[in-house]
């Protein structure tokens, strides 16, 4: 125990001064600079750059866009990869379908993007394809599905990159929680199908997969290549929105920017300390 103290302390060291400091530190700074204490044109303390990012509605649609934008891909995630994990979870444990599964996930965000930006504008290849197959009379009658106002391209580019994370976790998590044992107990017992899958499987995978979920959507939230590239002007994800004021020649905006990182950090948090919540009443049990 003497000897493994000082290691933890250390440890806990390295922690705080690469990890926890360098975050306290930014968060300061970006508060201090959205209420004028610090920065080119501070005055002193004050609410007006507050008071003026909440002058239009702009800061509070773009907070609701992105928590939308990675509910709906996350949705569509979870609700894919988990009926891949029930229904096909044999053919991902081994074979080609288990190493495919990963090729996803070596596309950066950004070159991600990029494709989906070729692929399904109204002059890219899907286009061209449906052009060619009779389905369109020509190329510019093809909708556009990036930038347009349902961000189909966005909520198609975050389900790419997130549906292998989610295809792989639900298919470990099928074979670590036995759900093929409680299926067939519940089946022997009298059970249907469909009552196993709705009664014993989903609910076994969403209560593991639950802190899983929320850090995704954490990431999902903040995303900025991807809606950058195939999102509208307006309305902004948040990040979005705050890199565009903090790099704008007005320097009455760049505290606003700062703010918005603030008001961000304290959704993340408040969203980190519910994932931790959670793990630590399940533990309790």
């Amino acid at each position: 125990m003497s000897k493994q103290k000082p290691i933890h302390i250390i440890s806990f060291l390295l922690l705080f001064v690469f990890a926890i400091l360098p975050l306290i530190l930014g968060f300061g700074f970006a508060l201090a600079y959205s209420f004028g204490l610090i920065g080119g044109l501070n005055q002193g303390f004050t609410l007006d750059n507050w008071s003026a990012l909440f002058e239009n509605n702009d800061v509070v649609i773009s907070f609701l866009y992105s928590g939308w934008l990675a509910i709906a891909s996350l949705t569509l995630s979870v609700v894919i990869s988990m009926a891949i994990a029930i229904f096909f979870h044999k053919k991902f444990s081994k074979g080609i379908y288990s190493y495919l599964v990963y090729m996803p996930l070596a596309f950066p965000s950004i070159v991600a993007a990029f494709f989906f930006a070729q692929f399904l504008g109204n002059s890219g290849i899907l286009s061209r394809i449906c052009y060619q197959l009779g389905i369109i009379d020509n190329i510019q009658s093809f909708p556009n599905l990036v930038n347009d106002q349902y961000s189909f391209g966005i909520i198609v580019a975050q389900f790419f990159l997130s549906l292998p994370f989610f295809t792989l976790l639900y298919t470990g998590l099928y074979q670590t929680e036995r759900i093929d044992d409680y299926t067939q107990l519940a089946n022997s017992l009298g059970a249907k199908n469909r009552q196993s899958i709705f009664r014993i499987s989903i609910p076994i995978l969403l209560k593991k997969s639950f802190p899983n979920i929320v850090m995704y959507f954490i990431f999902k939230i903040g995303a900025y290549e991807v809606p950058l590239l195939l999102g509208r002007s307006t309305p902004e994800t948040v990040s979005v929105l705050a890199v565009r004021k903090l790099q704008k020649f007005n320097l009455y905006d760049i505290p606003q920017g700062y703010a918005v990182a603030v008001i961000y950090t304290i959704i993340i948090l408040s969203l980190l300390m519910l994932v931790l919540k959670t793990n630590k009443n399940e533990y309790d049990i």
